[in-house]
């Protein structure tokens, strides 16, 4: 079901009044810290974070408590670029990456003979939350308006264009008819100002930034028809992780997987914590943010459908499985 953007206000109060009574059942049977840190491998471990929607249940998790106790001290270290941390993540001063969209993951972990690793689901879109957008007055209102044009990405190659592609091919546009130009997330409503693109392709938050505070207009949504409930994004590690720090890996799993249900239930516990992690996000802007669906758990078959789109991209090999990578 879609609100408006001003019906969801009226929904905070309501769902308010569910965040104490979850993160007390779901506290209530825990282990003490001492004794959870005891089973574990290793006891601090550094996540690096995107600032987007999607890791949402990763704030929520931290900010009740979750990890501290199944034991784990949890650094979170921001990154602009998911793909920017795979050398880090290798090195092992970061050891996990979340907010990642599986396209750029699921990439490197093939062509590059990479042992990432899916440690948790992260986010599915909903219409609305991927969404291509113009400037008021530009002659761009539709898909077939995006033919020749510019459109700004946050990288190429990833859960982006993937999905703009798709929507274009469903509206008849051929996608090798548009330019896609990198530019981070944060910096695409000056670009958009200044005529460097013609278009933008954003996630929320940056949806509802661009929308009330610059204006733009929605030209088309990439998560409808063939891509409805996409998985766009998840948590990545290392196989040499898992075989090294097994009930480590497990604990922030299940911690993680707490978090994910509170954010997948309760929508004013995301818009609370969202201006926390979010630099510049409002409170106003938070309660009007269009979000997706929280996984708590890892579906090899709703994942699959990432790799089969990217197959019909020419984006990976036609055998591309994604079963050998997940960590169940």
């Amino acid at each position: 079901m879609r609100f408006t953007r001003a019906g969801r206000t009226s929904l905070a109060a309501v769902s308010g009044l569910a965040v104490a009574a979850l993160a007390a059942c779901t506290s209530s049977g825990s282990t003490s810290t001492a004794t959870a840190a005891a089973q574990l491998e290793k006891t601090s471990i550094v996540v690096g974070s995107l600032p987007v929607v999607d890791t949402a249940g990763l704030f929520l998790a931290e900010q009740n408590g979750y990890f501290k106790q199944a034991g784990l001290n949890v650094t979170i270290q921001p990154i602009s670029v998911t793909p920017d941390a795979i050398p880090e993540l290798e090195k092992g001063t970061v050891d996990v990456v979340a907010g990642a969209n599986y396209v750029s993951f699921f990439g490197a972990a093939e062509s590059q003979a990479r042992n990432l690793r899916v440690i948790a689901d992260g986010q599915s879109c909903a219409p609305d939350t991927f969404e291509v957008l113009s400037r008021k007055k530009s002659g761009i209102n539709s898909p077939n308006d995006l033919a020749h044009k510019k459109i700004a990405v946050n990288t190429k190659n990833n859960i982006q264009t993937l999905l703009t592609n798709t929507a274009l091919e469903t509206a008849g546009v051929n996608p090798a008819s548009v330019t896609y130009v990198p530019v981070p997330f944060p910096k695409m409503a000056a670009a958009l100002a200044n005529h460097q693109v013609d278009a933008i392709s954003v996630v929320e938050p940056f949806i509802t930034e661009n929308e009330l505070g610059a204006g733009a207009q929605p030209v088309m949504s990439t998560c409808t028809g063939p891509t409805a409930n996409f998985a766009i994004s998840g948590y990545f590690t290392t196989s040499s992780f898992l075989q090294k720090y097994p009930h480590t890996a497990r604990a922030f799993q299940q911690a993680l997987d707490r978090g994910q249900a509170l954010a997948d239930s309760n929508r004013s516990a995301v818009e609370e914590i969202m201006p926390h992690y979010i630099k510049g996000l409002t409170p106003n802007e938070a309660a009007v943010v269009n979000l997706g669906s929280f996984p708590t758990s890892i579906d090899e078959t709703h994942l699959q459908r990432v790799a089969s789109a990217m197959v019909a991209g020419h984006l990976v090999a036609a055998n591309f499985s994604v079963g050998p990578l997940l960590f169940h």
